[in-house]
């Protein structure tokens, strides 16, 4: 109950927040606050892996080539990463003086390669939902928190067969099963709430997809976590944890719903 006092304040800022921003914001402001907020899971990702030879502003600035990547159109991702490419082996070209560092080359250029393409890139697609038009970035959210509440309920009350023992120890089975069923009823719902072209049949399918996404995709940002002994992955949002924490369902989300909609809904 403690807990739940903290985190409903913090719950209805979010909400608030996120509705006039994807309704209100124009593309270029919407595409501002999203690379700060994922500047901000990224800082939060590099503390829990813990890279020894590390340059923030090489790790913002490749955000920032991803970000234009998919604002403006006379750039493209493909530019975006081979300018990081190129940025990145300079930088570890000439910070590479010893032995000791030498160790770590590979882990630390892999960390640097890990924010963009996992964390930018996908949740990128963001903005790409808000294109389509805000209800599709709404539908996005409302399956994803109505599958979320139903695998927490049904799992706290009914969980036994485990799934991801590592990664997420209270995850069940049952959890699974209830996230993709109450996502999948959430469809029809959103399409009551947000309107978007589309029939009823294909919303609830593609609900129920993401619906078992959703799941899949918080899993393995809590292996972060795990590995770094961390019960969150920051301390920005009282009772949330971190940004990362409130971002994970749609790093696997954003993108699969985009290309659905593009090739699936058509």
């Amino acid at each position: 109950m403690k807990d739940l006092s903290r985190r409903l304040p913090t719950t209805a800022v979010l909400i608030i927040f996120a509705y006039a921003a994807i309704r209100f914001l124009p593309v270029l402001y919407f595409s501002a606050l999203l690379y700060i907020l994922v500047s901000l899971a990224a800082w939060e990702l590099i503390r829990l892996t813990r890279p020894q030879n590390f340059s923030w502003l090489l790790v913002f600035a490749a955000g920032l080539l991803v970000a234009l990547a998919f604002t403006v159109e006379w750039f493209d991702l493909k530019q975006a990463l081979t300018a990081g490419l190129l940025a990145s082996g300079l930088f570890f070209l000439f910070t590479v003086k010893s032995r000791e560092r030498l160790g770590q080359f590979a882990r630390d250029w892999g960390i640097f390669f890990l924010v963009p393409v996992y964390l930018y890139v996908p949740l990128y697609f963001l903005l790409e939902l808000k294109k389509l038009g805000a209800n599709y970035l709404f539908f996005l959210i409302f399956v994803i928190a109505v599958g979320d509440s139903g695998a927490y309920f049904v799992g706290s009350a009914l969980g036994k067969h485990k799934i991801y023992p590592v990664a997420s120890p209270k995850k069940s089975l049952e959890g699974l099963v209830a996230a993709i069923l109450t996502a999948a009823l959430s469809g029809w719902l959103a399409l009551l709430l947000f309107p978007v072209t589309v029939g009823i049949s294909t919303a609830i399918i593609t609900a129920a997809i993401i619906g078992l996404f959703s799941q899949l995709s918080d899993p393995v940002e809590s292996l972060f976590k795990r590995a770094a002994d961390k019960k969150d992955s920051g301390t920005l949002l009282p009772g949330h944890g971190g940004i990362l924490d409130r971002v994970d369902s749609y790093i696997f989300c954003a993108p699969l719903l985009f290309y659905l909609i593009r090739y699936f809904w058509k």
